[in-house]
């Protein structure tokens, strides 16, 4: 078995008991932008901190998690990248629709992430780890 990484995963709570049963499942509900480093994982974070979809714990409807996995399935890209990379594709936050470019900042996401081993803190504004494969129950706890 190789090094353990702890990691953080957040999830509503009408989907808890489901996770703490059966595990997390590596089907994204987010779009891949066309890229195999984000096709089957689930997505976690370093630290409560890193999670800016859920506010870090401020969204009184989701539960944290923790999620320890072999650290050679995780890699750490810049989710400040793919979001803009998805308001680009969806001509969303502002943004106009442009293919180009959201293809562009999907390119620069997948070639600054890097595996977790190499991974030193502050690389990123939001890095989220992308962790390859499902995660079983036996390797979830819940965080108070």
């Amino acid at each position: 078995m190789g090094q353990q990484a702890k990691l953080i995963h957040s999830i509503h709570k009408s989907r808890l008991d489901e996770a703490l049963d059966t595990g997390l499942k590596a089907i994204s509900q987010y779009a891949d932008l066309g890229l195999e480093v984000r096709r089957g994982v689930v997505y976690c974070w370093l630290r409560k901190e890193d999670d800016k979809l859920g506010a870090g714990g401020q969204r009184a409807d989701y539960v944290y998690l923790q999620v320890t996995v072999e650290q050679d399935r995780c890699t750490v890209a810049d989710m400040e990248l793919s979001s803009i990379a998805l308001m680009y594709s969806q001509g969303s936050g502002g943004k106009p629709k442009n293919v180009e470019a959201s293809r562009l900042f999907a390119e620069a996401y997948r070639i600054t992430s890097v595996p977790l081993s190499e991974y030193k803190r502050g690389m990123f504004w939001s890095p989220e780890v992308l962790v390859d494969g499902d995660v079983g129950p036996e390797c979830i706890q819940i965080l108070p």
